[in-house]
């Protein structure tokens, strides 16, 4: 590696840090603002205020420091949405000062092309590339109970309990809750297993009667066998009126209903969290949330990091300019071009998810969020082409 490799590496690093410094501090500096109400609902402070009483330090820094448990943690899901623009801000920081300081003038003076130039620059957004699959398939997976917090939830180390109206399973079966606790760090630190309070589960046969009453005071969830351990539970029978009723004990109850599952029939965005490991097995039975936002989160994973590389080369061609006197010009023709590609990719991955006829459905998130890929690769590649060296 040469040493004006080594220098340009080392400047777009720096820039790239400073980028997810300020655009990750500004995203989270925007979300405080427009739900500071919510981050502060429930906290001490407020309840201190309700009685009349002085406001203590202690609460003060319980609730600052809930905030930014809450923040530090929403901050892998924040750098997902932004992965893109980094390194083309990054790239753009990179090449514009080293045009006015007129680095590149001596670089050109030197024999070095232009594309050289850029060359260590292209290299490193590929290479960083590769951190958005790790937070998507390795970070996040591990700390979905800390990003399925609301806002009003900043001081409980996971997401609040919610009851099941009624949730069916592959073999029919509806299940009814008085209270669903998602997995999550207990008292003592240690992960504790989802369970359910005061549980129903009607059984039904094919032409849809009732065959059997499953009721159980708790249940726990077992990951590993992928079953519920039920407490009290018994298992009624003869449920219509010429049957003859029975009564059992019924210990556990398997069924492809999990927490992931829950948690996608309370909360569509949940499917955002997952990795492409577990949507796979959300697609063998994708009958509590639907086929079409598993795929379309699926193929994004693929695209978007190639999405990414995309809009750094094709940030690069319109900042890497000869003439210091342009620079404001390039700018402008960056944040225009860019800009199209990133509305061109959020109007595709919204269409993603409405597939016309149901025959497409297999195949239509497919082709609409690849479509940005085919019409903006090549773009890049001509304008890579068509850098004055």
């Amino acid at each position: 590696m040469r040493i004006f490799d080594r220098y340009i590496i080392l400047n777009f690093l720096k820039n790239y840090v400073l980028s997810f410094v300020v655009l990750v501090g500004l995203y989270i500096a925007l979300d405080m603002v427009f739900n500071f109400d919510d981050l502060t609902k429930g906290s001490s402070v407020q309840a201190l205020a309700r009685d009349g009483q002085s406001t203590p330090v202690l609460p003060i820094l319980s609730m600052i420091a809930g905030i930014a448990d809450f923040y530090f943690y929403q901050m892998f899901a924040f750098f997902v949405q932004l992965s893109g623009i980094i390194p083309v801000v990054a790239a753009a920081f990179t090449l514009v000062r080293m045009t006015r300081f007129n680095e590149l003038t001596a670089m050109l003076a030197a024999g070095v092309p232009m594309l050289r130039i850029a060359s260590p620059i292209i290299f490193m957004g590929v290479l960083l590339s590769a951190l958005l699959v790790v937070d998507q398939e390795l970070i996040i997976p591990q700390i979905t109970h800390k990003l399925v917090r609301e806002h009003d939830e900043v001081s409980q180390t996971r997401a609040s309990s919610f009851a099941i109206t009624a949730m069916e399973d592959e073999s029919g079966s509806l299940l009814v809750a008085s209270r669903y606790n998602p997995p999550g760090p207990g008292r003592d630190g240690v992960i504790a297993n989802a369970t359910m309070d005061r549980l129903d589960i009607i059984q039904f046969t094919r032409d849809y009667q009732p065959l059997a009453h499953i009721q159980a005071r708790s249940a726990v969830y077992d990951p590993v066998n992928k079953l519920w351990l039920l407490t009290d539970g018994k298992r009624q029978t003869g449920l219509r009126p010429d049957d003859a009723v029975t009564t059992r004990a019924f210990p556990e109850w398997k069924t492809d209903i999990g927490p992931d599952e829950i948690a996608l029939y309370r909360r569509a965005s949940y499917v955002e969290l997952l990795s492409t490991a577990q949507i796979n097995t959300l697609l063998e039975h994708p009958r509590n949330y639907g086929t079409m936002p598993l795929l379309r989160v699926k193929h994004w994973r693929f695209v978007q990091p190639l999405a990414n590389i995309i809009l750094l080369l094709l940030a690069i061609p319109c900042v890497l300019t000869r003439e210091p006197h342009s620079v404001k010009r390039a700018i402008s023709k960056t944040v225009l071009l860019t800009g199209g590609c990133l509305a061109t990719m959020f109007i595709s991955h919204q269409l993603a998810g409405r597939s016309p006829t149901p025959d497409l459905i297999p195949i239509w998130p497919a082709i609409m969020l690849w479509l940005p890929v085919f019409i903006f690769g090549p773009l890049a590649v001509s304008l890579l082409d068509r850098v004055k060296t």
